[in-house]
């Protein structure tokens, strides 16, 4: 818009609107940002979930397969750390039970990392608790280690498919 329009009678300019979508000014509807809050077992059950899309090429999943995922990950963890003699100068790393990653699962639910699958509902509500619930992983394995610094395990378990 050129100065020139402006006169006497008319001293404020006149934008015209956009051509094009309006760009908003409104941050993305990301949840990366509250990862920098969650425990260790948090981010090693989002990290099992988030790899579970691509290992068992599923975009849902429940409790029990992120749980098995997060199990088999320690037990591979355990043998390179026995093989490597990190075992024996405190370098084991502690498997959680059942219980506290069900706390730590429903922590990821509460903070919206975890969708309901089914519309309407949160998961198969009523077939099974929480083993039965079938959830979507809202961020993408590949945005967890850019956005949160992790330990040197679950930093290899997001690059190593």
């Amino acid at each position: 818009m050129p100065l020139a329009a402006l006169s006497a009678t008319a001293p404020s300019l006149q934008i015209p609107p956009a051509a094009g979508p309006a760009v908003s000014l409104e941050p993305p509807d990301s949840k990366l940002h509250l990862l920098g809050s969650l425990s260790d077992l948090d981010l090693a059950m989002l990290i099992a979930a988030a790899r579970l899309d691509i290992v068992a090429h599923t975009d849902t999943v429940n409790f029990a397969m992120a749980y098995d995922e997060y199990t088999s990950l320690m037990g591979r963890q355990r043998v390179q750390s026995a093989s490597s003699g990190m075992l024996a100068l405190g370098g084991g790393a502690r498997v959680w039970g059942r219980g506290a990653a069900g706390i730590a699962w429903e922590r990821l639910v509460a903070l919206g990392l975890l969708v309901p699958a089914a519309p309407g509902g949160r998961g198969t509500a009523g077939l099974g608790g929480l083993d039965a619930k079938m959830w979507k992983v809202d961020v993408a394995l590949e945005e967890i280690p850019a956005a949160v610094k992790l330990n040197a395990v679950l930093a290899r378990w997001c690059r190593e498919i």
